[in-house]
């Protein structure tokens, strides 16, 4: 077997889905675990044969698969997730205000519950977004303690924008006032949070840059981030074309659409990574893939806000790299594959009658290799291959809602969810057991969380256009 050894910290074992070159599926295989790298992968009996003290995870009745990739989330917005729920437009009415509810004890806790989900469901990379400088150190904390693995991009937006919508046109115009003074003491913190966290967390932590939207970020800003990625080799991730109104601003204001004006400034490449592009036409799908930049795409995000449903059939048929995103809604990827199915199934397979158009195979790849690959990190993660980090996934499948099975892809992208999940490996790192966190106190956050979530309901509730039907349900130890 290639790679194998006889000081293995673990053997993994199961039916492992490799999602190498290959797409090899080994129906009784096991991927053999030393320090914080895989060492081997193959047949059952040749990896026990060849060591036969290692602890052993896993079983005959599991599917291992690549550790699963988050491709955009906000932490701090854990605790908030239900009051936007049906009640449109939320974005900038609910979900941004909702950190200013939070104290920085308060978004620990909240990063610490959306990390929690996130583990629990096999979740072993995230991509983060903040936009609230003084929770940065919380979720860096947070991060290193929990295990998880980060992308997490910060920055802070230099443009106040006020958008004329299509019944105010007759008697004003979009327009904006962009705050040099601000922008240059975000770029001078901008470029401290890069350089001091570029080996973050023993190399689990990859800062990036957050350049927000047009409406938030000055074209000065994205020029100068531009230059800061390129200097300290990282990446720029920025909400784009998420919105009807967005789309307006920037053809009242800039005279075309976001990612063309973004093209024109230079910014698109292979570290930018699209979050959303749900509103994204075919001729800046093309710019996407001339640049071979990348996107984000969290389904559940495309019901929530009413917008569109990304073009991800579109974009992939061209070659444009997509990854999944939970967006803090739904902190597992697994129901965000089947989301993806089902919504590109029915925009773009349905009509067409074209069942090949987008299958389940396609929707676990984006929550794997190309997860990886949008975030720059498929030489370490995406894949379970000789010499890649030990960021792996046991999923319990020994049980009616997923076995008996042909495909294991198929059968858990159509039928798995989180919380079938039983072991959960970053770099090695066991860091969920028997389907429990081993880095977090569950029973003590979830007390403190409910706590918290008490706290925000007024605020988060006087925020709503239409209120909840029913009153927050809590845990009988808080209420």
């Amino acid at each position: 077997m290639p790679g194998a050894r006889d000081d293995l910290d673990y053997v993994v074992e199961g039916t492992v889905v490799t999602m190498d070159d290959a797409s090899r599926v080994i129906p009784d295989g096991a991927v053999g675990v030393a320090g914080e790298r895989i060492v081997a992968v193959g047949e059952r009996d040749e990896l026990v044969r060849a060591d036969r003290a290692s602890p052993r995870i896993g079983g005959r009745g599991s599917i291992v698969v690549p550790g699963l990739i988050d491709c955009h989330n906000h932490l701090g917005q854990a605790l908030v997730r239900e009051y936007g729920f049906e009640d449109v437009p939320n974005v900038n009415r609910v979900y941004i205000p909702s950190e200013g509810e939070l104290s920085v004890d308060d978004v620990r806790v909240s990063a610490l519950v959306a990390v929690a989900q996130l583990l629990r469901s096999g979740v072993t990379t995230v991509a983060e977004t903040t936009g609230t400088p003084a929770h940065e150190d919380a979720i860096v904390e947070v991060v290193t303690e929990s295990g998880i693995r980060c992308a997490m991009a910060r920055g802070r937006g230099d443009r106040r924008a006020s958008h004329a919508g299509n019944y105010d046109q007759g008697s004003r115009r979009s327009s904006f006032d962009d705050d040099p003074g601000l922008l240059a003491e975000d770029l001078a913190r901008t470029e401290d949070f890069v350089r001091r966290l570029q080996d973050g967390a023993n190399g689990r932590l990859r800062p990036w840059i957050h350049t927000g939207s047009v409406l938030r970020c000055s074209d000065a800003r994205f020029v100068e981030l531009r230059a800061l990625a390129e200097r300290c080799g990282t990446g720029l991730m920025t909400h784009i074309n998420r919105d009807r109104e967005e789309i307006e601003f920037a053809l009242d204001v800039l005279g075309k659409r976001p990612l063309e004006h973004l093209h024109d400034l230079g910014i698109l490449g292979p570290d930018f990574l699209a979050i959303h592009a749900m509103l994204t036409t075919d001729r800046e799908i093309e710019l996407l893939r001339q640049a071979d930049a990348r996107v984000a795409h969290a389904p559940i995000v495309c019901s929530d806000v009413l917008s569109a449903v990304t073009k991800v059939v579109t974009m992939r048929s061209v070659g444009v790299t997509v990854g999944l995103a939970c967006d803090t809604v739904i902190n597992d990827v697994l129901t965000v594959m089947r989301l993806a199915w089902l919504m590109q199934s029915q925009a773009s397979c349905i009509p067409l009658y074209d069942p090949a158009g987008f299958t389940a195979e396609d929707a676990f790849t984006m929550g794997t290799r190309d997860g990886a690959r949008a975030l720059g990190w498929e030489d370490a993660i995406g894949s379970l291959e000789v010499g890649k980090q030990a960021d792996l996934v046991v999923i319990e499948a020994d049980n009616l809602r997923i076995s008996p099975f042909v495909n294991p892809v198929t059968a858990l992208v159509r039928y798995a969810s989180g919380a079938d999940v039983d072991s959960v490996m970053v770099a090695g790192r066991l860091v969920v057991e028997g389907g429990r966190v081993t880095t977090i106190d569950e029973g003590a956050l979830l007390a403190q969380a409910a706590s918290i979530y008490r706290k925000m309901g007024p605020a988060m509730e006087g925020r709503r256009m239409r209120p909840l039907a029913t009153e927050p349900r809590l845990p009988s130890e808080v209420r």
